[in-house]
């Protein structure tokens, strides 16, 4: 019913109820993570939850901020609010808080413009806008970049929008999923995937100033391409380029063929066991069809999504002994090796 006489002084980052291991928590909110697509931050205030951590997202004149979801005044929900006059006003008080989360007004003082302390203002995060996706920090550095997608980037190229999705499975199974080449014949059957006959090609997986990078030929069963090639399969060449710890680009390019499909998947890890799916695509043809992509990208997670929330155990094995390995997983160990080895996490526990 009550903190203690002295919280202030033991406080710490971690939320409450946190489903992280606290050493994995303070690691990862060191890395940029994806909260909202712009477009869907207008005139209200939007919730997220990153880390557990639960945020409000809203735009001023002066661009989007990005805070944790309370007022600390009395700690309610502001997400619950309003813009007004170009600020966040508090549904409980009527406070109001600018761009950069400082308090401009108490609705009950007179005058209170010069009267307001310092440190009634809402405990705001890093943000930045990139590829129409608002990505939050949550620690007061970043430790590691945000990607870097080729063509999505191309302002001659206009994006396509995949609709957010929920998964509940941690952030890491869904992107060593969405990286994993072997599934494809067996999970993708209404999709684009092959033969199930055919063997997937040995590939190289190399270390990047940015994470890890593979390419490999297919032969997908289907011909999804507006390319004008005739046929109803296609032989592909897939580029993968993974930015730690969540962020994918996929580069496929026909064979036979001057089109070129860009697909960029990134993650925020609203739990441990629950994760938000953000999805960009663009192509060559500076004018991708809408609808035609949004279809295939929602079939294609719908065949992957049951799969990897039945995954178990939840969360990602970092002790390699843990599962089985077969040829195909050779970017599946370079991250899981990564991940430990690059950043520390999944650290062994302490005798």
């Amino acid at each position: 019913m009550f903190l203690p006489t002295d919280h202030s002084k033991v406080r710490t980052e971690l939320p409450r109820g946190c489903t992280f291991d606290e050493r994995d928590w303070h690691i990862l909110a060191g890395f940029w993570h994806p909260v909202a697509f712009a477009h869907d931050i207008a005139d209200s205030p939007v919730r997220a939850r990153l880390l557990d951590v639960d945020l409000v997202i809203y735009r001023t004149a002066q661009g989007i901020t990005v805070a944790r979801d309370l007022c600390p005044h009395r700690g309610t929900r502001i997400s619950a609010g309003w813009i007004k006059d170009d600020s966040l006003v508090c549904p409980m008080h009527g406070l109001e808080f600018g761009h950069g989360g400082t308090c401009t007004k108490i609705p009950s003082v007179a005058n209170s413009q010069g009267r307001i302390p310092p440190k009634l203002r809402l405990q705001t995060c890093l943000s930045q806008l990139r590829y129409g996706i608002v990505w939050a920090c949550l620690k007061p550095e970043p430790i590691w970049q945000l990607p870097e997608w080729e063509g999505i980037g191309n302002p001659d190229l206009r994006n396509v929008y995949v609709p957010n999705g929920t998964w509940y499975a941690s952030a890491s199974r869904h992107v060593e999923n969405f990286n994993d080449v072997a599934h494809f014949p067996f999970v993708h059957t209404k999709s684009f995937g092959g033969s199930p006959a055919e063997p997937i090609p040995p590939y190289d997986v190399e270390h990047t100033d940015f994470g890890l990078r593979f390419a490999f030929p297919y032969h997908e069963g289907f011909n999804r391409f507006p390319d004008g090639v005739p046929g109803t399969e296609r032989d592909v060449v897939y580029t993968y380029e993974l930015t730690f710890p969540f962020s994918t680009i996929i580069k496929i390019a026909p064979v036979g063929s001057d089109y070129v499909n860009y697909f960029a998947d990134t993650v925020c890890p609203v739990s441990a066991r629950e994760t938000r799916i953000f999805q960009v695509m663009t192509d060559t043809t500076g004018d991708p069809d809408d609808e035609h992509w949004i279809k295939d990208a929602l079939l294609i997670n719908d065949e992957d999504k049951p799969m990897v929330e039945e995954q178990r155990p939840e969360e990602l094995p970092l002790d390699l002994t843990e599962e089985i390995h077969i040829p195909s997983d050779r970017m599946s160990l370079e991250y899981r090796r990564a991940l430990a080895k690059k950043f520390g996490l999944g650290a062994p526990i302490s005798s």
